[in-house]
C-alpha cells in the first residue's frame, strides 16, 4: 500500500486528527451531523490510505472552522455536560472516553514523539578510561560588539551582545590513548540557555556531539590528534530555542593548555557558512590595520596570551563588501592558564581591501566579569534572562537597520550574493530540494551503473546527514587501469531546484558549472570533459520516451502539464556576457521534451516517488511562471485554496446546526451525553427531512477539499 506518512505511529496520528476534526460538529449538533460528515470522512480515509501528507492540514482547517462556527453550541454542550456530571453519569461510557481517553491518547502521542527525538544512546568503547585533564568551566560573557567602516564612507555602531563559553572535551580515552566522543555533548547548557551541535561546524550529524564533529572536521583538514586535546567554544547561545550567530570562536588547546589553533565559524544572513581554520602561521603586518586599530585591553601574563593571523577572504558576508580582500584577526586568549578565573573575550577582526587598506574593523569585547554557569542559582538565572532574553531576537533586526543606513544614507554600492565556493558550506536545503536530491541521486547512480565505460564517481550532495557517495560501474574495481574518476560536489542545494528546469542534462551542467561565472556556480566538477562520456546515452531502457508503462488518462494529463510548464530557471545574480546582447533578443524556441530526470522518475521509480517528484517539479515551474520564482508563493496560494474549500465544507454543517437549533435539537449532543440515549438527536415528526438534492450538494461541498488534493494524483 503506498504511503508517504512513514511508520505506524504517523499513520495512527493522522487518523486521530481526522476524527478530532469531526468532534466539534458531533458535539454541537449530534447524530444529525453524521450523514453530512460521512462524505468528508470517506474522502479523508481515501487520502489516508494513499498517505497524503496534506491531510493533517486539511483536518486542522476543517476542524477549526467548524469549531468556530459552532462555538455557541459547543459552549452550551460543555455547560450541560458539566452540570449533569454527577456520580451516576461518571459510571457511563461517555465520561471515561471524553474525560480520560482522548487526553490520554494525545499525551501518549506527544510522549512518543519526544522519546523518538532524543537521539541514539551513548556509545562506549571497550577498555576506555576517563579523560582527566583540567579544562575551563562554562561561563557567560557579557560583551559589546563594535563595527567601524573606514571607506568609502565612514559609519560606526556598537551594541550590547551576550556570549557563552563551553569546553568541548572528549568523553574518554580508548585503551591505546585515543580520545573519543560519545555524543553525550550534542546539547550543552541549561534549558533556557543552551547550544546544539546541529548548529555548528558541518550541517547535520548532531548525534556525534560537539567533540565528535570537531574531531572529524580537524581530521578532514589533516590535523593530527596529537596536535590538540580539547577546545573552548565562545558563541551566542540559544535563548528559548532561538539564536543567530554571525561568528563563533573555537579556541583549540593542546595537552599543555597552549592555544595552538582557532576556528572562526562565520554565518551570513543567507544561511551560508564558512569555517576558517587558523594556525597563526601568517605574520600580521603591524601597518596593515593602519590607525583603525582599536586599543586592546590589558591581559594577564602567560604563555601565548594572544593569537594573530591573516587569511584570504572567500566568503560573502555583507552586500556592501565584495568577496575580495583578506582578514586580520587579533584575539586574546581567554584562558592563558587553565586556572585563570577572570577570562575576557577580546577579538578584533579587520577587513583588508584588495589594495591592502583597512576597510572595516569589527571588535567583540567583554564589558564585565564572566559569570560561571555552575554558580548561577535561580535568582542569578532569572536576572540573566530578564536582562538578556531579547538580545538573540534583536541581532537580525539590528543588521537590517544598519544595512538600511548604509544603502539609503551612505549610498554604498550593493554586491549581489554570489554562490558559495567549494571551501564554504551552502545554506540548509528546503524540503523541496531534499525531495529532488533523492531523484537526482538515484538518477546519477543509474547513469554510472549503466555506463559502458568504467567510472568511479564521488558525489557530495550538500544535504545534512548525507555522506559523500562513492558510485562505480559494476564489476569494475576502482584500482583497475583505465577507470575514469570524476568528482561532483554540490555547492548549494539550489542546484537541485535549478537542475529540473533544464530539459537536457548536458545543458544543466554547462549552465550551472562549466560555462558560467564562478559566482553563479552551483556545482563543482573535477573533470568536466568526462561528462559527455558519462551521459552519452539513456541510463536504462526504461528512460526511453516510448516506454510502454501503463498510465491512466488523468496521469498522462498531469505529466503533460509538467512538460508544458517547464521554463528556464531564474537568472543568476551575475549575468554571463553574450555578444550584442543590447541589439538582439535571445529566445529559446526549442520544444521542451521530458528531461532525462523526468523519464527516469516516471518510468523507474514506484508510483509514490514518481508522484512526489511530479508534484514538486510542477510546483517549482508554477512558482517561476506566476510566483516570481518563490515556491513559497505557490504554497501560500495552495493553503488559501484549501481554506476556501474547507470553508465551503463547513457551511452545510453550520446550516444544519442552525436548523436543528430552531427545531429544538440545539445541544442534542449534550442531551445524549447526559441521558446516554442515542435517540435524543433523532429528528421529530414535524421536522423537515433532507432531500436527495440537498444531500448531494452537501456531499460535493464537503468533498471539495479532498477532490482538489486527489486531483493532483498519487501515481
Amino acid at each position: 500500500m503506498p504511503t508517504a506518512v512513514r511508520g505506524q505511529s504517523g499513520r495512527f496520528s493522522t487518523l486521530l486528527y481526522c476524527f478530532l476534526a469531526l468532534s466539534p460538529s458531533l458535539v454541537a449538533i449530534g447524530l444529525p451531523a453524521a450523514p453530512r460528515l460521512a462524505p468528508w470522512l470517506l474522502g479523508a480515509i481515501v487520502r489516508w490510505y494513499f498517505g497524503d501528507r496534506r491531510l493533517v492540514l486539511d483536518c486542522a482547517l476543517f476542524g477549526g472552522l467548524t469549531a468556530y462556527l459552532a462555538r455557541v453550541g459547543l459552549r452550551e454542550a460543555l455547560t450541560r455536560v458539566l452540570e449533569g456530571c454527577n456520580q451516576s453519569h461518571m459510571e457511563g461510557l461517555w465520561f471515561p472516553v471524553f474525560g480520560f481517553g482522548i487526553p490520554f491518547a494525545l499525551l501518549t502521542r506527544v510522549w512518543w514523539q519526544y522519546a523518538n527525538t532524543q537521539g541514539p544512546k551513548q556509545q562506549r568503547h571497550e577498555g576506555s578510561i576517563k579523560w582527566e585533564l583540567d579544562y575551563p568551566k562554562p561561563r557567560i560573557f557579557p560583551c559589546q560588539t563594535k563595527h567601524a567602516r573606514l571607506f568609502p564612507q565612514r559609519h560606526a555602531f556598537d551594541y550590547s551582545y551576550l556570549q557563552v563559553g563551553f569546553p568541548v572535551i572528549p568523553a574518554g580515552l580508548t585503551a591505546d590513548g585515543e580520545a573519543f566522543g560519545d555524543g553525550s555533548d550534542r546539547r550543552l547548557g541549561s534549558w533556557w540557555l543552551r547550544i546544539h551541535a546541529d548548529d555548528y561546524l558541518g550541517r547535520g550529524d548532531g548525534d556525534a556531539g560537539f567533540y565528535g564533529k570537531l574531531k572529524q572536521y580537524l581530521a578532514e583538514h589533516r590535523v593530527q590528534s596529537s596536535d590538540w586535546s580539547y577546545a573552548y567554544l565562545v558563541t551566542a547561545p540559544r535563548f528559548f530555542g532561538y539564536a543567530f550567530n554571525p561568528v563563533s570562536f573555537w579556541y583549540i588547546y593542546d595537552v599543555d593548555h597552549q592555544l595552538k589553533k582557532m576556528i572562526l565559524e562565520v554565518n551570513n544572513t543567507f544561511g551560508e557558512r564558512r569555517l576558517y581554520l587558523l594556525d597563526g602561521s601568517n605574520v600580521v603586518n603591524p601597518n596593515s590595520t593602519g590607525d583603525s586599530e582599536i586599543p586592546e585591553t590589558e591581559v594577564p601574563l602567560g604563555a601565548k596570551s594572544r593569537f594573530t593571523d591573516r587569511w584570504v577572504k572567500d566568503f560573502h558576508v555583507s552586500p556592501f563588501n565584495s568577496r575580495k580582500g583578506s582578514y586580520v584577526l587579533k584575539a586574546q586568549n581567554p584562558f592563558p592558564v587553565v586556572t585563570h578565573d577572570s577570562p575576557v573575550v577580546d577579538n578584533t577582526i579587520t577587513l583588508i581591501s584588495s589594495k591592502d587598506h583597512a576597510k572595516l574593523v569589527a571588535r567583540l569585547s567583554s564589558t564585565g566579569p564572566a559569570i560561571e554557569l555552575s554558580r548561577l542559582g535561580v535568582l542569578g538565572a532569572s536576572r540573566i534572562i530578564l536582562s538578556w532574553w531579547w538580545i538573540g531576537f534583536m541581532t537580525f533586526p539590528r543588521i537590517v537597520k544598519e544595512a538600511f543606513k548604509l544603502f539609503f544614507k551612505r549610498k554604498l554600492h550593493v554586491w549581489f550574493r554570489p554562490e558559495v565556493l567549494s571551501s564554504s558550506i551552502g545554506r540548509a536545503p528546503t524540503s523541496t530540494e531534499i525531495e529532488l536530491y533523492k531523484a537526482f541521486s538515484d538518477y546519477l547512480s543509474a547513469v554510472v551503473h549503466s555506463s559502458s565505460e568504467p567510472f568511479y564517481v564521488s558525489f557530495d550532495p550538500a544535504i545534512p546527514g548525507e555522506q559523500v557517495q562513492k558510485i562505480e560501474t559494476p564489476q569494475t574495481p576502482i584500482h583497475t587501469r583505465g577507470v575514469r574518476r570524476l568528482e561532483i560536489r554540490i555547492l548549494t542545494p539550489a542546484f537541485y531546484s535549478r537542475f529540473v528546469h533544464y530539459a537536457h542534462t548536458s545543458e544543466a551542467f554547462d549552465r550551472e558549472s562549466i560555462f558560467t561565472d564562478e559566482k553563479n556556480r552551483t556545482v563543482w566538477i573535477s573533470r568536466p570533459e568526462l561528462l559527455p562520456i558519462l551521459f552519452q546515452r539513456p541510463c536504462s531502457p526504461t528512460m526511453d520516451p516510448s516506454s510502454n508503462t501503463q498510465r491512466t488518462y488523468l496521469d498522462k494529463i498531469r505529466w503533460n502539464i509538467l512538460r508544458r510548464l517547464r521554463c528556464a530557471p531564474v537568472e543568476p545574480a551575475y549575468s554571463v556576457s553574450t555578444p550584442s546582447k543590447a541589439e538582439y533578443m535571445l529566445e529559446d524556441v526549442r520544444s521542451l521534451p521530458f528531461s532525462e530526470l523526468d523519464l527516469h522518475a516516471r518510468n523507474t521509480f514506484g508510483a509514490e516517488f514518481a508522484a512526489n517528484y511530479r508534484r514538486t517539479v510542477t510546483k517549482l515551474f508554477m512558482a517561476q511562471r506566476i510566483g516570481l520564482g518563490f515556491a513559497e508563493a505557490i504554497g501560500l496560494l495552495d493553503i488559501l485554496i484549501r481554506l476556501v474549500l474547507c470553508s465551503l465544507a463547513a457551511f452545510p454543517i453550520n446550516a444544519l446546526r442552525t436548523r436543528t437549533g430552531h427545531t429544538g435539537n440545539h445541544g442534542c449532543a449534550a442531551k445524549s451525553l447526559s441521558s446516554r440515549q442515542l435517540g435524543a438527536c433523532s429528528p421529530g415528526n414535524g421536522e423537515p427531512r433532507e432531500t436527495w438534492w440537498n444531500l448531494a450538494g452537501s456531499a460535493v461541498l464537503l468533498s471539495a477539499c479532498h477532490l482538489y488534493e486527489m486531483s493532483k494524483g498519487y501515481n
